[in-house]
Protein backbone atom coordinates (compact mmCIF):
# COMPACT_ATOMS: atom_id res chain seq x y z
CA UNK A 1 0.00 0.00 0.00
CA UNK A 2 1.41 3.25 -0.86
CA UNK A 3 0.64 6.64 1.05
CA UNK A 4 1.04 10.08 -1.42
CA UNK A 5 -0.17 13.53 0.38
CA UNK A 6 -2.51 15.86 -1.19
CA UNK A 7 -1.85 19.80 -0.51
CA UNK A 8 -5.10 21.28 -0.91
CA UNK A 9 -6.17 24.83 -0.63
CA UNK A 10 -10.22 25.57 -0.10
CA UNK A 11 -12.21 28.52 0.80
CA UNK A 12 -14.07 28.86 4.27
CA UNK A 13 -17.34 31.24 3.49
CA UNK A 14 -20.42 32.31 5.23
CA UNK A 15 -21.89 30.93 7.92
CA UNK A 16 -18.72 28.51 8.45
CA UNK A 17 -16.29 31.14 9.57
CA UNK A 18 -18.02 30.77 12.77
CA UNK A 19 -16.97 27.25 13.45
CA UNK A 20 -14.28 26.63 15.66
CA UNK A 21 -10.74 24.65 14.01
CA UNK A 22 -11.69 21.82 15.92
CA UNK A 23 -15.23 21.29 14.50
CA UNK A 24 -13.52 22.44 10.88
CA UNK A 25 -11.63 18.74 11.35
CA UNK A 26 -15.01 17.34 12.26
CA UNK A 27 -16.04 18.65 8.92
CA UNK A 28 -13.17 17.37 6.81
CA UNK A 29 -13.17 13.83 8.89
CA UNK A 30 -17.28 13.39 8.29
CA UNK A 31 -16.56 14.16 4.38
CA UNK A 32 -13.67 11.96 3.85
CA UNK A 33 -15.66 9.28 5.23
CA UNK A 34 -18.85 10.09 2.87
CA UNK A 35 -16.08 10.26 -0.14
CA UNK A 36 -14.96 6.94 -0.02
CA UNK A 37 -11.27 7.90 -0.60
CA UNK A 38 -8.86 6.01 1.39
CA UNK A 39 -7.44 8.20 4.15
CA UNK A 40 -4.23 7.30 5.82
CA UNK A 41 -4.62 6.51 9.45
CA UNK A 42 -2.06 7.07 12.43
CA UNK A 43 -0.76 4.32 14.44
CA UNK A 44 -1.59 3.29 17.97
CA UNK A 45 -4.79 2.86 20.24
CA UNK A 46 -6.54 5.90 19.06
CA UNK A 47 -5.94 6.17 15.47
CA UNK A 48 -6.96 9.09 13.36
CA UNK A 49 -7.09 10.57 10.21
CA UNK A 50 -3.89 12.44 8.95
CA UNK A 51 -5.40 15.40 8.01
CA UNK A 52 -3.55 18.81 9.23
CA UNK A 53 -3.98 21.86 8.23
CA UNK A 54 -1.22 24.53 7.63
CA UNK A 55 -2.57 27.34 10.42
CA UNK A 56 -5.78 27.70 12.64
CA UNK A 57 -8.46 30.71 11.06
CA UNK A 58 -9.25 33.06 13.64
CA UNK A 59 -12.76 32.73 14.51
CA UNK A 60 -15.47 35.09 12.42
CA UNK A 61 -13.12 35.26 9.83
CA UNK A 62 -13.68 34.23 6.22
CA UNK A 63 -11.27 33.20 4.09
CA UNK A 64 -10.14 32.41 0.43
CA UNK A 65 -7.10 30.78 1.01
CA UNK A 66 -6.67 27.57 3.31
CA UNK A 67 -4.73 24.64 3.15
CA UNK A 68 -4.93 21.33 4.34
CA UNK A 69 -2.47 18.10 3.74
CA UNK A 70 -4.37 14.80 3.73
CA UNK A 71 -2.45 11.64 3.51
CA UNK A 72 -4.40 8.68 0.67
CA UNK A 73 -3.34 5.68 0.41
CA UNK A 74 -4.02 3.71 -2.82
CA UNK A 75 -2.66 0.40 -4.10
CA UNK A 76 -0.61 1.69 -7.32
CA UNK A 77 -1.45 4.99 -9.19
CA UNK A 78 -2.11 7.77 -6.61
CA UNK A 79 -5.52 9.46 -7.94
CA UNK A 80 -5.10 12.71 -9.56
CA UNK A 81 -5.77 15.69 -7.42
CA UNK A 82 -8.65 16.79 -9.71
CA UNK A 83 -10.26 13.35 -8.91
CA UNK A 84 -9.82 13.98 -5.44
CA UNK A 85 -10.80 17.46 -5.61
CA UNK A 86 -13.88 16.67 -7.26
CA UNK A 87 -14.67 13.31 -5.13
CA UNK A 88 -13.98 14.93 -1.94
CA UNK A 89 -15.55 18.36 -2.97
CA UNK A 90 -19.01 16.81 -3.73
CA UNK A 91 -19.21 16.08 0.60
CA UNK A 92 -18.35 19.32 1.53
CA UNK A 93 -21.40 21.57 3.00
CA UNK A 94 -22.22 24.98 1.76
CA UNK A 95 -19.67 27.64 2.30
CA UNK A 96 -17.04 25.11 2.02
CA UNK A 97 -15.44 24.82 -0.99
CA UNK A 98 -12.23 23.30 -2.55
CA UNK A 99 -10.74 25.14 -4.89
CA UNK A 100 -7.28 22.73 -5.86
CA UNK A 101 -4.96 20.25 -4.89
CA UNK A 102 -1.13 18.77 -5.72
CA UNK A 103 1.04 15.63 -4.44
CA UNK A 104 3.73 17.56 -1.91
CA UNK A 105 5.93 16.22 0.24
CA UNK A 106 6.42 17.28 3.73
CA UNK A 107 4.49 19.90 6.11
CA UNK A 108 3.32 23.62 4.99
CA UNK A 109 5.31 26.26 6.64
CA UNK A 110 2.99 29.52 6.69
CA UNK A 111 4.96 32.63 6.44
CA UNK A 112 2.57 35.57 5.79
CA UNK A 113 -0.86 36.37 5.52
CA UNK A 114 -2.97 38.44 3.46
CA UNK A 115 -5.78 39.83 4.78
CA UNK A 116 -8.81 42.66 3.58
CA UNK A 117 -11.45 44.23 5.46
CA UNK A 118 -13.85 46.29 3.96
CA UNK A 119 -15.05 49.70 5.88
CA UNK A 120 -19.01 50.46 5.58
CA UNK A 121 -20.18 53.21 3.20
CA UNK A 122 -20.79 55.18 6.76
CA UNK A 123 -17.65 55.22 8.05
CA UNK A 124 -16.62 59.01 7.72
CA UNK A 125 -12.87 58.97 9.87
CA UNK A 126 -11.06 57.74 6.58
CA UNK A 127 -8.87 60.57 6.49
CA UNK A 128 -8.30 59.75 10.33
CA UNK A 129 -7.36 56.50 9.58
CA UNK A 130 -4.86 57.15 6.87
CA UNK A 131 -2.99 59.36 9.18
CA UNK A 132 -2.84 56.90 11.94
CA UNK A 133 -1.79 54.14 9.54
CA UNK A 134 0.83 56.31 7.98
CA UNK A 135 1.87 56.84 11.47
CA UNK A 136 2.03 53.33 12.31
CA UNK A 137 3.89 52.01 8.97
CA UNK A 138 6.28 55.11 9.35
CA UNK A 139 7.26 53.68 12.99
CA UNK A 140 10.42 51.54 13.83
CA UNK A 141 8.11 49.80 16.54
CA UNK A 142 4.71 49.60 18.31
CA UNK A 143 4.32 47.50 20.97
CA UNK A 144 0.78 46.27 21.73
CA UNK A 145 -0.65 43.75 24.17
CA UNK A 146 -3.23 40.94 23.59
CA UNK A 147 -5.54 40.07 26.11
CA UNK A 148 -5.99 36.64 25.96
CA UNK A 149 -9.25 35.93 28.21
CA UNK A 150 -9.80 34.50 31.53
CA UNK A 151 -6.66 32.31 33.20
CA UNK A 152 -4.71 33.33 30.52
CA UNK A 153 -1.70 35.75 30.57
CA UNK A 154 -1.40 38.30 28.08
CA UNK A 155 0.35 38.21 25.39
CA UNK A 156 3.05 41.18 24.40
CA UNK A 157 4.70 41.69 21.26
CA UNK A 158 6.00 43.99 18.60
CA UNK A 159 2.74 44.63 16.26
CA UNK A 160 4.65 46.39 13.31
CA UNK A 161 7.75 44.00 13.32
CA UNK A 162 4.41 41.49 12.61
CA UNK A 163 3.04 43.94 9.71
CA UNK A 164 5.10 43.84 6.37
CA UNK A 165 2.41 45.97 4.70
CA UNK A 166 -0.86 47.58 4.86
CA UNK A 167 -2.53 50.28 2.82
CA UNK A 168 -5.53 51.61 2.62
CA UNK A 169 -6.98 51.79 -0.87
CA UNK A 170 -10.49 54.04 -0.51
CA UNK A 171 -12.51 52.26 2.11
CA UNK A 172 -10.87 48.71 1.56
CA UNK A 173 -7.80 48.30 3.92
CA UNK A 174 -5.17 45.83 3.17
CA UNK A 175 -3.32 44.05 5.47
CA UNK A 176 0.08 41.30 4.80
CA UNK A 177 0.69 40.09 8.61
CA UNK A 178 3.89 38.05 8.95
CA UNK A 179 4.07 34.55 10.69
CA UNK A 180 6.92 32.68 12.50
CA UNK A 181 7.32 29.40 14.41
CA UNK A 182 6.64 31.00 17.55
CA UNK A 183 3.54 32.49 16.43
CA UNK A 184 1.79 35.96 14.24
CA UNK A 185 -0.21 38.16 14.46
CA UNK A 186 -4.02 38.33 13.97
CA UNK A 187 -5.79 40.60 11.86
CA UNK A 188 -7.95 42.08 14.96
CA UNK A 189 -4.77 42.91 16.26
CA UNK A 190 -3.76 45.63 13.72
CA UNK A 191 -7.41 46.83 13.94
CA UNK A 192 -7.34 47.56 17.19
CA UNK A 193 -3.93 49.62 16.91
CA UNK A 194 -5.36 51.56 14.13
CA UNK A 195 -8.28 52.21 16.65
CA UNK A 196 -10.65 50.47 14.81
CA UNK A 197 -13.17 48.00 16.64
CA UNK A 198 -12.85 44.23 15.49
CA UNK A 199 -16.35 43.43 16.16
CA UNK A 200 -17.61 45.92 14.14
CA UNK A 201 -15.57 45.39 10.62
CA UNK A 202 -15.77 42.56 8.66
CA UNK A 203 -12.29 40.67 7.95
CA UNK A 204 -11.49 38.57 5.19
CA UNK A 205 -8.48 36.28 4.46
CA UNK A 206 -7.25 36.52 0.77
CA UNK A 207 -4.18 34.68 0.65
CA UNK A 208 -2.05 31.99 2.54
CA UNK A 209 1.77 32.42 1.55
CA UNK A 210 3.61 29.21 2.31
CA UNK A 211 7.91 29.37 2.42
CA UNK A 212 9.65 28.28 -0.79
CA UNK A 213 10.84 24.55 -0.86
CA UNK A 214 14.35 25.95 -1.00
CA UNK A 215 14.06 27.84 2.56
CA UNK A 216 12.05 24.23 4.10
CA UNK A 217 14.87 22.22 2.69
CA UNK A 218 17.87 24.77 4.66
CA UNK A 219 15.56 24.72 7.99
CA UNK A 220 15.51 21.19 8.10
CA UNK A 221 19.55 20.90 7.25
CA UNK A 222 20.52 23.31 9.85
CA UNK A 223 18.28 21.48 12.66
Amino acid sequence: MTVSRYRMRFEKREALRFISHHDLMRVFELALRRSGLKVAHTQGFNPHPKVSFALALPLGVESLDEIVDIDFEHEAEAPSPESVVEQLGEQMPPGLRLLSAEIAKGRPRVTAVEYECELPPDFAELDELQDRLAAFMGSDAHPFTRDRGQGKAPRSFDARAFTQSATLEGRLLKMRLSFSQEGGMKPSDLLQVLQLDPNRHFVTKTRSILAELSEIQDDESSE
